[in-house]
């Protein structure tokens, strides 16, 4: 792999992994916020001994709580996973620099040299630019220091599209221990995704149908996706078959659909918990949710709670079918939005002895940042997204926003996904001509471009205004 040679990648790698060591050195000691403390709490149980529990009526996917236990199992405290958290983060952007190696070689036609471990200059500089947008990213570098899990799932999802490549390539390579090998490989990180968030469960499809792209008459492209599904099932199974049996009802990963449906599908407005659009007290929590039904089960009957409030709020959808609809581009929006809980904690306050200038100059460096990687990365993959790397990318992202739509959506939701799209942002910054050429070249694509970013300009300018007290509201 000559490509791990290249001197600026690494220089890449060690200035974003020095941004995300930076904060950790100066605000060491910062408390936990809301997801983050109950994170905390299921760690120590589990490194208790008590297993996996649930919290406040939610039952989580295991793998952040585990990985949290297993830390303060190893080095006595489960926060020192922030280090492990960086570490992964310089992993990611190697994984973005790849991905986006191979997208800019199906563009340009280059697959074999990039194939072969060569990194031709286009192709290169694509790939530098979309590893400098992850690296330098605001939001990515302070998600590495908290304990939330975009920063591991980033990497998962990440992996999984790489070695759904590698496994298309395999069909073409001939060698038939490597189309197994690399479709196994896929199921475990997609196993290994839905074992970090319950939502990627019904991702596994999506895979199935990038594997099968172009290959729909190979009888090893239809084998290489019956295999992936039943690896990801493989992976998760020991862990549904033992939170099963201990919750006393059927577990995949998860059960937090009734609980997201109750924020999203209820009398009050669709929730969120970003600085402006949400509520950031228990006060003013408490007085939203008075408005609404109240949870139909005790927190302490996670199983009961989980089912009843999905009936409720499927009674709910179907007495409101209109309203129902109206809110989707509202969920969608609380997602896009371009401040994130970075915007949150700087209006906070929560990294004391920053001067003013600082706070605002992060703040638009976060937007700037997010409208480049949300605009710049949809338009670019309209524009170059190829063979099933751009149909497994495309449905991943469209498959998430359609989960948010119909439930619940906060800035926290995008950020593994940023990655993906910056894949396609780099080269529009980098080839713009090129880029857009290809617009006018397959009217298709133009007429595509057109209707995405007509729905996405607005979305993502929705709540703009509210990561400035002096401005707010449009």
């Amino acid at each position: 792999m000559r490509w791990l040679r290249d001197r600026t990648l690494w220089v890449v790698v060690a200035a974003g992994t020095v941004l995300r060591v930076l904060p950790l050195a100066l605000w060491p000691a910062d408390r936990c916020v809301r997801d983050e403390c109950t994170y905390l709490k299921l760690a120590l149980r589990m490194a208790a001994g008590e297993g996996m529990t649930s919290s406040s009526g939610w039952l989580w996917a295991p793998g952040y709580p585990f990985l949290l236990a297993l830390h303060r199992w190893i080095f006595g405290y489960a926060s020192a996973i922030k280090g492990t958290q960086v570490v992964v983060a310089a992993l990611c952007t190697l994984l973005v620099y790849r991905l986006a190696l191979w997208a800019a070689a199906a563009f340009d036609g280059t697959r074999e040299a990039v194939a072969a471990g060569e990194a031709p200059p286009r192709a290169r500089r694509v790939a530098l630019w979309a590893a400098g947008l992850y690296a330098f990213s605001p939001h990515q570098a302070f998600f590495a220091g908290r304990l939330w899990s975009e920063v591991i799932y980033s990497a998962l999802l990440m992996g999984a599209v790489l070695f759904m490549l590698a496994a298309r390539r395999a069909l073409d390579g001939g060698r038939l221990r490597a189309v197994w090998s690399r479709a196994a490989l896929v199921g475990v990180s997609i196993g290994a995704c839905m074992l970090f968030r319950g939502v990627a469960t019904y991702m596994l499809p999506i895979f199935g149908v990038a594997l099968l792209w172009g290959h729909w008459r190979r009888p090893r492209a239809w084998a290489q996706a019956v295999l992936v599904s039943l690896v990801a099932g493989l992976v998760v199974a020991p862990y549904s078959a033992y939170a099963t049996r201990k919750f006393g009802a059927f577990v995949l990963t998860d059960r937090t659909l009734g609980q997201m449906m109750w924020l999203g599908d209820n009398d009050f407005d669709p929730i969120g918990f970003d600085y402006g659009n949400g509520q950031l007290s228990r006060r003013a929590f408490k007085r939203t949710r008075e408005k609404g039904r109240e949870p139909c089960a005790t927190r302490s009957r996670a199983m009961e709670r989980d089912a009843c409030m999905t009936e409720e709020g499927i009674a709910w959808i179907r007495a409101h079918p209109l309203e129902f609809v109206e809110r989707m581009p509202v969920r969608v929006a609380q997602m896009l939005t371009p401040h994130t809980l970075l915007t949150r904690h700087l209006r906070w306050g929560r990294f004391k002895g920053m001067p003013w200038w600082m706070d605002e100059l992060i703040v638009l460096w976060t937007v700037l940042w997010s409208l480049v990687v949300l605009w710049g990365g949809a338009l670019g993959l309209v524009a170059r997204g190829r063979g099933g790397q751009g149909v497994l990318i495309a449905g991943v992202l469209l498959y998430h926003l359609a989960a948010v739509a119909a439930l619940a959506g906060i800035s926290r939701y995008r950020v593994p996904l940023e990655p993906l799209l910056m894949i396609y942002a780099a080269p529009l910054l980098v080839e713009p001509r090129a880029t857009l050429g290809r617009l006018r070249a397959e009217p298709w694509r133009g007429l595509v471009a057109v209707l995405v970013m007509a729905a996405l300009v607005p979305l993502v300018l929705w709540f703009l205004p509210a990561g400035w007290p002096e401005w707010r509201t449009w």
